[in-house]
């Protein structure tokens, strides 16, 4: 059991920790408009990504029997958090890649709030499944853990190696 609330925890809590930074990248380009792009894009995007995606296949992965009971638990705030990060994307899409002019105007705002609002929920989303798992007696899907720590091990690798470059870097 231990092993699943690993492999779950440890994606998902540095993936708020890199979440949270883009929500303060998104905040601070308000204020420098010509930070732009390279102010926000460059720094964690597809690390945040990667890590939610192995944490979410983990949580399915290593929870099958009960994919059913976890899933009615976190519903609202996943469902709210995806919403977020659907105006997000909408938002990002405009800022960075239809609108001409630096300029910063509500549009900013709402992308920046976007990630404020997915933040929360996803935290909520978190402690939820966390509370569900540790509540309610779950069988554990152990058969692939051999293939599954050392999959943990590679991606935390392939995300810390090149942010760690990038940090120093800039």
């Amino acid at each position: 059991m231990l092993a699943a609330y690993v492999l779950f925890l440890v994606p998902t809590l540095l993936f708020v920790v890199a979440f949270l930074y883009e929500t303060y990248l998104s905040f601070r380009r308000l204020g420098n408009p010509e930070k732009g792009r390279s102010g926000y894009v460059n720094a964690t995007w597809e690390v945040t990504h990667t890590l939610l995606v192995f944490a979410v296949v983990m949580l399915v992965m290593m929870f099958t029997k009960d994919i059913e009971g976890l899933s009615s638990a976190i519903f609202t705030s996943t469902f709210l958090a995806a919403s977020a990060l659907i105006v997000r994307s909408i938002t990002y899409a405009y800022i960075f890649y239809v609108r001409t002019t630096g300029k910063i105007s509500w549009i900013d705002w709402l992308f920046a709030l976007t990630h404020v609002a997915a933040a929360v929920f996803l935290v909520i989303t978190v402690i939820k499944a966390t509370l569900y798992l540790y509540t309610h007696d779950l069988q554990v899907n152990s058969q692939f853990l051999p293939y599954f720590i050392p999959g943990l091990v590679l991606v935390l690798a392939v995300c810390i190696v090149p942010v760690t470059v990038l940090y120093k870097s800039k």
